[in-house]
């Protein structure tokens, strides 16, 4: 199995999910690692190895990296993946791509010009009942998807960066953009959004500018229908992203991405559960690094993140104007 040469921009605590279980797959060397706060990129590079830089653009033009590994904020995304996408380095981009689409637009074409691979961090999909979902959904036997339930919910207030429109885009875009696309990944793309959204828990906050309460119907190209609500008010010490699809024949229940429990419909109720746990990170990284070597498609491409942005800042919009919008 070939060695990888990656490479990582960003030496903040989400690079460690993924530093983690590329070493224990094991044949990936880590080349380099880049942050604007230098130590923070040394720290990387003392546990791992590689050279430390505080400039992309220099780590591109002095190393040799089969990978990138782009673990910024959102706010600070410029045009790293367009510099690599240039250079033939295959891309793994964290969720959201961007807080806009002019900018994930652009990171789409650079990719598939290069034609470089290209996955976006939305392990969610990984999971195993996700995936027998997934089969089921694509087979014949449910008879379509009729309506779908989505929920996040969490108890969690996050720092300077998270809290501000600006910089992270607010909750629907930076968090819930995992069940918003969860319910892409199953259900098929969303065309309509009207959404209701507020400040309703957090407000002592003064800081605080984005919402924390969320209530989204849904309209898919399919012409189901669903709903989606969130909240960071949720639970203490939880956090929920769970679906339910309805279908002709059969519901599905994910009460987490490893968890499935199917009810059948027809002729009367019987139940099936399926629960297999797994490591949703490094599935990932197998199936990032595998994609790679065998040269086939990765599960997420950055296209696939650019519909989900689009969907995410749609319903944002419609919370705060109050109109239906269609998604771009």
């Amino acid at each position: 199995m070939r060695e990888l040469s990656v490479g990582f921009i960003g030496a903040g605590g989400i690079a460690r999910a993924h530093t983690k279980p590329l070493k224990e797959l094991g044949n990936v060397r880590f080349a380099a690692f880049c942050d604007i706060v230098e130590e923070k990129a040394k720290s990387y590079c003392k546990e791992y190895g590689g050279q430390s830089y505080t400039s992309f653009a220099e780590m591109y033009e002095k190393e040799k990296m089969d990978a990138v590994y782009i673990c910024l904020p959102p706010f600070a995304h410029t045009n790293e993946v367009e510099l690599a996408a240039e250079r033939g380095i295959h891309i793994f981009i964290q969720k959201p791509i961007a807080l806009d689409m002019k900018l994930a637009n652009r990171m789409v074409r650079a990719v598939e010009k290069a034609g470089v691979k290209s996955q976006v961090g939305y392990q969610l999909r990984f999971g195993n009942g996700v995936q027998r979902a997934k089969a089921l959904l694509e087979g014949e036997k449910l008879g379509g998807v009729t309506m779908a339930l989505g929920k996040y919910v969490c108890n969690f207030l996050g720092g300077a960066w998270w809290r501000k429109v600006s910089l992270g885009g607010g909750q629907i875009v930076e968090q819930s953009t995992h069940a918003v696309d969860l319910l892409r990944y199953l259900c098929g793309d969303i065309v309509r959004v009207h959404a209701e959204m507020d400040r309703r828990y957090w407000t002592q906050v003064e800081d605080l500018e984005i919402e924390d309460v969320n209530s989204t119907a849904l309209r898919f190209a399919s012409g189901a229908v669903g709903s989606m609500i969130a909240t960071t008010g949720g639970y203490p010490g939880r956090w929920i992203v769970d679906l339910s699809i309805f279908t002709k024949k059969a519901v599905l229940d994910l009460q987490d991405p490893n968890s499935l429990r199917i009810t059948w419909n027809e002729n009367g109720s019987r139940e099936e559960y399926h629960s297999q746990a797994t490591d949703l990170n490094k599935v990932e990284a197998k199936h990032f690094t595998e994609a790679i070597r065998k040269d086939r498609d990765t599960i997420t491409p950055i296209s696939e993140g650019a519909r989900t942005l689009a969907v995410t800042l749609a319903i944002r919009e419609s919370g705060l104007k109050k109109v239906t919008k269609q998604v771009a």
